[in-house]
C-alpha cells in the first residue's frame, strides 16, 4: 500500500501541474509591458529611455521589434539593431514645408516640435522674421537605431 502511494504522488509531482507554470510567452494577443532605450549608432548624446504596453499582433509597435519580442517571456532583454528602413523609414526632404511666421505662436524657437492646423506633428527646422521652415519627417527618420527592450511582464490573451 505505502509503494502504490509513492508511486501515485510520484506521478502527480512530475506531472505538469505538479510543477510552477512556465511564464506566458509573447503570442498575438498578449498585453504587454516593458521597459525601452533607444540610441542612435554613432551618435554620442541622445538616449530615450521609457516604459511602454503593447498588445502584440496590434501593430503598436514597430513590425520589425514585433517580431523580435515574439517567443520572449518576462525577465528576458534583448538588444536589437535596426536599419533606417526597419525603424522609422528613410528621411524624406519632400516632407518639408515653409509656412509664415505669423501662423506659428509668437514664441516659437528653432527644435520646437509644433501641431498643424490638420493635428500633425513637424519640427521647426529654419526660422527667420517671415517664414519657418517645418519638416514632417519623424525625428528618427532615415536613422539607425539600437534598441535595447526588456520584458517586464507578459499577461497571456487566453
Amino acid at each position: 500500500m505505502v509503494a502504490i502511494l509513492t508511486l501515485l504522488t510520484s506521478f502527480v509531482l512530475l506531472s505538469p501541474q505538479g510543477f510552477a507554470a512556465e511564464p506566458p510567452r509573447i503570442i498575438d494577443g498578449s498585453n504587454v509591458t516593458f521597459f525601452y532605450q533607444i540610441t542612435i549608432p554613432g551618435e554620442r548624446g541622445f538616449e530615450v529611455r521609457d516604459f511602454g504596453q503593447f498588445v502584440q499582433g496590434q501593430h503598436q509597435l514597430l513590425p520589425a521589434l514585433e517580431r523580435e519580442v515574439t517567443g520572449m517571456q518576462t525577465g528576458e532583454e534583448k538588444n536589437v539593431e535596426l536599419s533606417a528602413q526597419e525603424g522609422f523609414g528613410p528621411y524624406d526632404s519632400n516632407k518639408k514645408k515653409t509656412v509664415s511666421r505669423v501662423d506659428l505662436p509668437a514664441a516659437t524657437k528653432q527644435g520646437d516640435v509644433l501641431q498643424d492646423r490638420e493635428g500633425k506633428q513637424a519640427t521647426v527646422t529654419q526660422l527667420s522674421d517671415n517664414s519657418a521652415v517645418m519638416d514632417y519627417n519623424h525625428p528618427l527618420a532615415g536613422k539607425p537605431l539600437r534598441v535595447k527592450i526588456k520584458i517586464l511582464r507578459v499577461e497571456d490573451p487566453s
